[in-house]
């Protein structure tokens, strides 16, 4: 017997060794930091930021490219600012090529000097969301793995050193992990299947609805703008000239996840129109957005927060995957204001950050 525990204990010791080993090669993703987040009337996520040492909010928009200050908050904080050779273009067609550059804190995080667009609020945020500064987007996010927890409303920022599929920080019986690419404006996308027929999702936490290319919804699924299965339900909030369309499919699914009765606005593709008049008028290509961006526009489809909010969400940037799991608390709210913002950039992809993303904590 006592021959047996000495073999035990030999055993346990080795497990627990071998156990270290695999953790020393493959560690967890570490927390870098984790705030309180808000979800506003528009159904988007708002985060509490320091902007000139000055306490603000901001959207999270995953679907967008580079962040922004709102011209407001620009003139309110007195940030310098500038003309660049990049021209952002919105949804509706807006564009700005104005920047401006600030200190910047997102919980632990801080960097001395980051660069932003500065854009006009126009009434594009919510309502019940005081102070908010403009937008977090990707060219701040993507070196690091990001979590959206809606059952404890924490918005959390990891390192991107782990092994790929061991991310996920919390316990779930039921993970799915959803293949992502990036394309030139780190667009999350996502291959999806929408009744049938294959798309190519952007995963945009920035878009208060799920929105279908109204052009691709009448070619490839027959929609008739304006009928009694797709009424006029609004005007895009930056043209307002823009009519918008809502639609009920019967299913969206991506990679086993399946969603039944989505509903789905229409709108035209202002962003690639945009791209292509400009691209038709200007001499030259220095300010010519590249290829894929002004071939994509805003893509086929983009989830918004209409589908987004029914999940934990854990985003690996570096490892190309999204970890998804059934959200204990649904944000089953309508949102009652707002439209949807993705953005792409058009000009040279130059760096603009003069300082660090605050990778180090202080």
């Amino acid at each position: 017997m006592r021959a047996l525990k000495f073999l035990s204990a030999l055993l346990f010791a080795g497990c627990a060794a071998a156990a270290a080993h695999a953790e020393a090669i493959c560690p967890p993703a570490q927390l870098f930091t984790s705030v309180d987040m808000k979800v506003g009337d528009d159904g988007r996520i708002y985060v509490p930021v320091k902007v000139n040492q000055i306490h603000k909010w901001m959207m999270v928009d995953t679907g967008g490219f580079f962040s922004v200050v709102t011209t407001e908050t620009a003139a309110q904080l007195k940030l310098p600012t500038r003309h660049t050779r990049f021209e952002i273009i919105g949804v509706s067609g807006d564009t700005t090529n104005v920047a401006a550059h600030t200190s910047f804190g997102l919980g632990n995080l801080y960097a001395d000097s980051v660069d932003f667009m500065v854009s006009p609020d126009a009434g594009g945020y919510a309502d019940d969301v005081g102070e908010i500064a403009g937008i977090l987007a990707p060219n701040l996010l993507h070196d690091y793995d990001v979590e959206i927890d809606f059952a404890n409303m924490k918005f959390s920022l990891y390192s991107q050193d782990h092994c790929d599929g061991k991310a996920v920080p919390w316990p779930a019986n039921t993970v799915s992990i959803i293949p992502m690419k990036l394309d030139s404006s780190n667009h999350i996308e996502v291959p999806v299947t929408l009744d049938g027929k294959d798309l190519t999702a952007i995963f945009d936490t920035g878009a208060i609805h799920t929105v279908l290319d109204l052009d691709l919804a009448q070619s490839d699924f027959g929609l008739k703008p304006g009928d009694d299965n797709t009424p006029e339900v609004g005007r895009l909030l930056r043209s307002p000239e823009t009519k918008t369309y809502f639609h009920r499919f019967e299913s969206l699914s991506m990679d086993g996840i399946v969603i039944a009765n989505p509903t789905v606005r229409l709108i035209p593709d202002l962003m690639r129109n945009k791209m292509g008049n400009q691209n038709d008028s200007m001499k030259g290509g220095s300010r010519l957005p590249p290829p894929s961006a002004a071939k994509a526009g805003f893509g086929d489809l983009i989830l918004g927060m209409s589908v987004l909010r029914q999940w934990h969400i854990y985003i690996a940037y570096k490892e190309q995957a999204i970890y998804l799991s059934p959200s204990p608390v649904l944000i089953s709210m309508e949102p009652t204001k707002g439209d949807d913002q993705p953005a792409a950039v058009q000009g040279q992809a130059r760096p603009m950050i003069h300082g660090a993303a605050g990778k180090q904590p202080h």
